[in-house]
């Protein structure tokens, strides 16, 4: 048990645990200011468990939820917006906290941007969505402006895959959380991870994509697709566990 306070914690607090069922909100983050950790509350994908060291990546990417039509006009204060659905069918609880924001503006402003509490309508493809707003629309939608659907970072969450990332990475994983479950993983702070067999030296970033090993810490270099998230502690060794500091949070 993890008895923990700071920024929006609960105390007393198993982080090394599961549970079937949400006890918490996606993404809630709390920090241990003994230790100076940092925690996020997730989702975990259907697809796999987690593996304790391994790093944790944003569910991949959905081109189908992006730049999607506006299927009927909307003026201020409704609560909702209408959306035409891609190919892809929506499942409401994947989106639940994720975000809905202007990708193309019509007369919208762009960016203008809304956490999403709920989704109804036709799911499938093509389907007319009613995608409820955390608080009123604050412009007139015309149906020039077109929208991005966004699922939590935190919803659904995988391994980071091998080779190629699909996703920004969330945390690693401190507890082997199952498949369809929720949990916690480490974002900030001293950590043991499984290490690739990259060359490393201390003090270097680390980064994405994975190589060597889905889930491994892997020496940063900077290009398009890539991402820092992490400083080596120790040189780098095949399947081994090595010391990393977390900058995610």
């Amino acid at each position: 048990m993890a008895s923990l306070s700071g920024k929006d914690t609960m105390s007393p607090l198993d982080l090394y645990s599961s549970e079937t069922t949400p006890q918490g909100e996606l993404g809630q983050c709390v920090w241990d200011v003994k230790t100076g950790k940092a925690f996020r509350y997730v989702s975990v994908d259907s697809s796999a468990a987690l593996v304790v060291g391994n790093l944790v990546q944003a569910s991949a990417r959905t081109a189908q939820h992006e730049n999607l039509a506006i299927g009927t006009a909307a003026v201020a204060k409704d609560t909702y917006l209408q959306v035409t659905n891609g190919t892809t069918t929506i499942v409401p609880a994947d989106f639940l906290g994720g975000t809905i924001s202007v990708y193309t503006a019509g007369t919208v402003t762009i960016c203008d941007e809304y956490t999403i509490i709920d989704i109804k309508g036709t799911l499938t493809t093509g389907g007319a969505l009613k995608v409820y707003t955390d608080q009123p629309v604050r412009y007139a939608y015309t149906t020039s402006a077109t929208v991005n659907m966004k699922k939590s970072p935190w919803a659904n969450v995988i391994q980071a895959p091998i080779t190629t990332a699909t996703e920004m990475p969330v945390g690693v994983a401190i507890y082997p959380i199952p498949a369809s479950s929720y949990g916690w993983v480490q974002t900030h702070g001293v950590m043991t991870m499984l290490s690739s067999n990259q060359t490393a030296a201390v003090g270097s970033m680390l980064g994405t994509p994975c190589l060597d090993a889905a889930g491994a810490a892997t020496v940063y270099a900077a290009a398009t697709g890539k991402a820092a998230y992490a400083v080596a502690r120790m040189g780098n060794a095949t399947g081994a566990g090595i010391s990393v500091f977390l900058r995610i949070d």
